[in-house]
């Protein structure tokens, strides 16, 4: 067993606990290990200790640092609501703290997720397969699972602070950071690693499981590769591009573009050809349900026709100004106006029944479509009033009182209304009828689009705009009544702006954002709605990477902070 003062410094100050699963989609209950590992069964319970944690770790507050930070998606203050002490206007305007408890959180569970994959990894290392009915191929695929999953831990706190302190045993003793490039030499080495021991997938739309395949795997090492330039400052395009060519081409597994863009977010998405590693999510068993609630009106659920009420929080950065006017100054942001209008994602969600749907978004006025009797009525500003969404932020409630008229109004973090804002329906939402589809649909984690749009954007930047066009292009296809475009990508469209828009619309909402405009140099260098980039060169770059919690370096003295943040001493 892993010693309990790591534990303690690595899982964080903070308990986090979540539902325990099986990779195989058998749901079990608690897992104690002295008693446990004595068969196949439970093997994988202690396999999933780190995964339990992933399913967790996928949502919340990593979500917020890579959405709420960026000119994709906005969380303004309603009224009353949702200013939170301005923990969310910190993650707008970039003034984010050490003690801000989104970054806690994430330090922590990055840390708790790497300790709970090296205690598995332990325990499961001093298991005699043979004795237990399985062999030593299995054993050998349980340990890579492992190292890929610990990896994955290790990778995304690269993403988030830099150099993390790297443990290779449950028996380490306390350490402190180790440098971004040893830290990516060390994610490189544990894929590396990993990859060719893994399970390949050999059969095209076989479900998906939660299980972490060799194409899974290989997408993470490319992922690594493809952000080299903001971890390390080296680029490593030509490997992420050969990656991307084989895992396309079926060297480690068997995958292909989906055929329509819902297919991916359906509620039998486990199934998609492009899914490549999935959290796993089956309604009430083990639901992924998390983030949905946030966008949705107070009210919601009579826009939907089910149970589905909202806290009334996120919504897409707006594209127009009080007046109706777009915005225009600034290259980044526009989420909804950037959807062009003949995209099917674009039209109003609407369930249909037997689990088909349309439109990814709520706008304009939220009467259910499929009985008009049913509205989404107000309960602040717009009180029994019919809730109308706008792509707008604005206190339109307050002309004729506060404002003599729409012309003086402002657009900021602080003057949102409850019908302010674009909302996302990305995994669909059923009506009562078939509720039993409820958190059905499982949370993409790594999907085929992303190979292909990693491997676009290295042909663009080695200079073959024309490949890299025809590659965007085979996705945006199935976006279209009848695959035709009527905007594609092309060699002379093509430009670092264009391929954030189509980062943006493809993966929106998908909890990618940030990592995107870092590695373009747009995170804290450009505009976008109310926010302007923060102080000279040497800021902006340090705000890349979020700082150390104070909490963690109060548990281990060996930690040391990031530049740019209190408490930092570059001795």
């Amino acid at each position: 067993m892993i010693k309990k003062h790591i534990i303690a410094v690595l899982a964080g100050v903070a308990a986090i606990s979540a539902p325990s699963c099986d990779l195989d989609e058998k749901f079990y209950s608690e897992v104690t290990p002295d008693t446990f590992i004595t068969s196949p069964e439970s093997t994988y319970a202690v396999l999933c200790r780190p995964f339990t944690h992933w399913k967790w770790y996928i949502g919340a507050d990593r979500w917020y640092l890579q959405e709420l930070t960026t000119d994709e998606m906005v969380c303004p203050k309603r009224g009353s609501d949702w200013y939170n002490g301005g923990e969310y206007y910190r993650l707008h305007y970039h003034t984010w703290s050490p003690d801000d408890r989104f970054i806690v959180n994430t330090y922590d569970g990055t840390t708790g997720g790497i300790s709970r994959a090296l205690e598995a990894k332990a325990d499961l290392q001093a298991v005699d397969y043979n004795a237990i009915g399985l062999d030593d191929k299995v054993k050998a695929d349980h340990i890579n699972q492992l190292n890929a999953i610990t990896a994955y831990f290790y990778m995304r706190g690269l993403d988030y602070f830099g150099g993390m302190p790297i443990y290779y045993s449950v028996n380490d003793d306390l350490r402190g950071r180790s440098t971004a490039r040893e830290t990516f030499e060390h994610v490189e080495t544990l894929l590396k690693e990993a990859i060719p021991t893994l399970t390949k997938k050999t059969t095209l739309g076989a479900s998906e499981d939660g299980y972490i395949k060799q194409a899974a795997a290989a997408a993470m090492l490319a992922q690594l590769y493809f952000n080299a330039v903001a971890y390390i400052g080296e680029e490593r395009f030509e490997e992420c591009a050969k990656l991307c060519r084989d895992i396309i081409g079926g060297v480690y597994g068997t995958y292909d573009l989906d055929d329509t863009w819902y297919g991916p977010h359906s509620f039998d998405n486990n199934t998609s050809p492009e899914v490549i590693w999935t959290v796993p999510s089956e309604n009430a068993k083990l639901e992924w349900n998390w983030y949905f609630k946030y966008f949705y009106h107070y009210s919601a659920y009579e826009y939907f026709g089910s149970e589905t009420a909202g806290y009334n929080g996120f919504m897409l950065t707006p594209s127009l100004d009080p007046q109706g006017r777009y915005y225009n100054q600034w290259k980044l942001g526009n989420t909804y106006r950037k959807f062009h209008d003949k995209d099917l994602r674009k039209k109003p969600y609407r369930y249909l029944g037997n689990g088909q749907y349309e439109g990814m978004f709520l706008i304009g006025e939220q009467t259910n479509p499929n009985d008009p009797s049913k509205q989404c009525l107000g309960q602040k500003e717009y009180s029994g009033k019919v809730i109308n969404l706008v792509d707008q932020v604005a206190r339109f409630s307050e002309v004729g009182s506060k404002y003599n008229s729409v012309a003086e109004l402002t657009s900021t973090m602080a003057d949102g209304e409850e019908n302010s804002g674009v909302r996302l329906v990305k995994s669909p939402q059923p009506d009562l009828d078939d509720i039993q589809l409820r958190w059905n649909p499982d949370c993409p984690v790594i999907r085929l689009t992303e190979i292909y749009y990693m491997l676009a954007e290295c042909e663009m930047r080695a200079g073959q705009k024309g490949t890299a066009a025809a590659l965007i292009n085979q996705v945006r296809a199935r976006n279209f009544e009848n695959r035709e475009d009527p905007d594609p990508v092309t060699a002379d469209n093509l430009d670092e702006y264009r391929m954030l828009d189509e980062w943006m619309i493809e993966f929106l909402g998908e909890g990618r954002r940030r990592t995107d405009l870092i590695r373009w140099n747009k995170f804290t260098t450009d505009a976008w709605w109310d926010h302007t980039p923060l102080g000279d060169e040497e800021q902006a770059r340090n705000l890349n990477l979020f700082p150390i919690p104070n909490s963690a370096i109060s548990a281990n003295n060996l930690i040391k902070q990031n530049p740019g943040y209190t408490g930092y001493n570059p001795q």
